[in-house]
């Protein structure tokens, strides 16, 4: 019997399509498919199931569309590309310009271009280097973290005519835009807006993208599982990451990033300006991975410390991180950071807190980490919460709790009956009397 309860969770957490709760699921239904309730066994399995659907309410409540994305040293392009960058007319691009695995001779129509055209960049150009790989790896890594994001809400239908608040949108498909889409940050410069498609992004001819009480464009991320087509003189923000291709058609502007991760990036008479967030205090984001595990399961916890200021920012006090009860450092801890500077990190198997020591630095316009290997015993949902100040640098404490979810689920094993020995006598008589009733009817036909 589905219960009220099972119901509404099942509702809220299994339309989402992010990797956890879809592993959450299958634990769920593997705990359905073998816990057959009994007479016997009520209770047991009501405490199974309870300790379930907490583990499952707890990571999708999480607001973890709260955070922003790191793109490392892809920051200042504002065009990558993989295949090709080609450009007609008078494009201009502000910022650096990359292309990997392809050269200069994919690069067409800019003043620099073997065949030279009226594109101009105003940055760095890079064919094929290691910069240029760098960046695309980068902003892979942007690509795959913010498809992971849990979803929020889901969007059937054109974005055009729409107000939208922070959060996570996504579509299985596409996604399309006729008019204009608002997107309201409700006074806060650090709001996020992510919206994860399985296939393309269309936007109709005069289209837009505005944002209002006090955005930033760099905090709004289209991850697109195929190709991104900007219809002629559509007006866009945010940061473009495209598995396959981006094209910009005639007239089109873009503040923010244009990635083709795997494609080509075609630009016609086009304006791409590189954002840049406003500088602003250090802050933390966390996570665990996996976030599920069996009681004694291994999981990497990492705390990554931003700075999105044009200078190095330096601890001036431990970043300590103490684990919720029931999650300890596993043995060996395998502690480590790639932040700069002389703080190092510490964690001792069976502890519970790990930190990173003062005169720790982390990078200007980018970020580090720390991580440490972590397991729990019982099963349950665990909260690890950084709280508001506990990251005290040069460039200022972070205004915003970091938070991440360590679930440890018991998936029931399967067992298979056996028969008792009983059982097997009576099934030994019964193919004897069916032997004998079947000689007896041959000696009769005979």
């Amino acid at each position: 019997m589905t219960t009220n309860t099972e119901s509404a969770f099942r509702n809220k957490v299994f339309t989402q399509p992010d990797r956890l709760t879809k592993r959450l699921h299958a634990a769920y239904r593997a705990f359905r498919a073998t816990n057959t309730p009994t007479s016997s066994n009520l209770n047991a399995l009501a405490k199974k199931r309870a300790t379930l659907m907490a583990a499952l309410l707890a990571v999708c409540s999480f607001p973890v569309f709260a955070q922003t994305i790191p793109l490392g040293t892809a920051t200042g392009f504002g065009v990558i590309g993989a295949q090709a960058i080609t450009s007609t007319g008078a494009t201009i691009i502000t910022g650096d310009l990359g292309i990997h695995p392809n050269s200069l001779s994919s690069v067409t129509g800019f003043n620099f271009s073997i065949s030279p055209g009226t594109g101009i960049v105003t940055g760095t150009t890079h064919f094929a280097d290691a910069v240029a790989l760098n960046a695309k790896n980068d902003a892979l890594a942007a690509y795959n973290a913010v498809a992971a994001r849990p979803c929020t809400t889901t969007i059937s239908g054109d974005l055009g005519g729409r107000t939208l608040t922070p959060g996570v949108y996504c579509s299985a498909s596409s996604m399309g835009l006729t008019g204009t889409l608002t997107l309201d940050a409700q006074g806060d410069s650090n709001a996020v807006f992510i919206f994860q498609m399985g296939s393309a992004l269309t936007t109709a001819s005069a289209s837009q993208v505005q944002m209002i009480n006090g955005g930033q464009s760099c905090n709004i991320f289209w991850q697109i599982g195929s190709s991104a087509t900007m219809g002629t003189g559509s007006s866009f923000l945010g940061n473009v990451l495209a598995s396959s291709s981006v094209t910009m058609t005639t007239g089109t502007s873009s503040t923010g990033r244009l990635i083709a991760l795997n494609g080509a990036v075609t630009l016609d008479g086009s304006n791409v300006s590189v954002c840049s967030l406003a500088p602003g205090n250090a802050a933390l984001t966390k996570s665990f991975s996996p976030a599920v595990i069996n009681p004694g399961g291994l999981s990497t916890l990492t705390v990554t410390l931003i700075n999105p200021n044009p200078t190095v920012a330096t601890l001036n006090a431990p970043l300590i991180d103490a684990l919720p009860s029931g999650v300890v450092i596993r043995n060996p801890p395998n502690a480590s950071t790639t932040c700069g500077g002389t703080g190092l990190p510490s964690a001792v198997a069976g502890g519970n807190t790990v930190s990173l020591g003062a005169g720790a630095t982390i990078p200007a316009n980018g970020f580090c980490s720390v991580s440490v290997a972590v397991t729990g015993s019982q099963a349950g949902s665990y909260v690890n919460t950084l709280n508001a100040g506990a990251l005290v640098t040069s460039n200022g404490n972070n205004s915003a709790p970091a938070q991440a979810t360590l679930v440890v689920v018991v998936v029931p094993t399967v067992t298979v009956p056996t028969l008792s020995t009983w059982a097997i006598l009576m099934s030994i008589i019964m193919l004897i009397v069916i032997g004998v009733a079947a000689q007896m009817r041959r000696q009769r036909q005979a």
